[in-house]
Order: C-alpha cells, then sequence, then structure tokens
C-alpha cells in the first residue's frame, strides 16, 4: 500500500551538509514526548486498529523539522528522522552513567 510518503533512501554523505552540529538537548526532547498505544478512528480510511507511536503534535514541540502538514490538514511524522533524537538521547545518557559510575 503506498499514498505518496514513498522514499527509498535518504542522502547522509557529510559532503552534502553544510552547518553540521548535534542536537543539543536530546534527552531533555525525548523526555517530552510519548510513545503511546491507540486505536484509529474513522476520521481516515488507511488504518484500522490498534497501533503503537508517537503524536505528531509533541513532536512537533520539541523538533519541528520532523513534522509536515499534509494536505488533508492532518500532521504526519517523519518517524524515520526520530533515529537521530534517539541516538542523540542515548549518547547523553550514556555520558551520565559514565560519570555516576566514577564516583
Amino acid at each position: 500500500r503506498a499514498s505518496n510518503d514513498i522514499i527509498a533512501f535518504y542522502s547522509s554523505d557529510e559532503r552534502l551538509k553544510d552547518d553540521i552540529e548535534e542536537i543539543p538537548n536530546a534527552l531533555s526532547r525525548v523526555e517530552d514526548i510519548r510513545g503511546v498505544f491507540f486505536n484509529w478512528n474513522n476520521k481516515q480510511s488507511v488504518y484500522e486498529g490498534r497501533d503503537v507511536g508517537v503524536i505528531a503534535q509533541e513532536i512537533e514541540k520539541v523538533l519541528p523539522e520532523l513534522v509536515t502538514d499534509r494536505d488533508n490538514g492532518f500532521k504526519a511524522v517523519k518517524y524515520e528522522k526520530l533515529t537521530a533524537l534517539l541516538i542523540q538521547a542515548v549518547k547523553e545518557l550514556s555520558a551520565k552513567v559514565k560519570e555516576l559510575e566514577k564516583k
């Protein structure tokens, strides 16, 4: 099933990027979003039943670059881009653990 949202690969080569900076306060940002279970309702006709995901409005407050407004008026999350936030959050958490282990 496809709905015009399909991209096979993103270009991640450093040579294609300028102004590279790490995501600051990643752990805090992750703490501001929820992973949720939910049931799809009848305001759409593509999905049904119980599912798992995030809430676009919560993601938008944390990293607006990961949310897009669709033509139908609903918001969508670029789930694959959440990986970068999660990587940075794990690194921040790891640094905190290492600091605690030194004590």
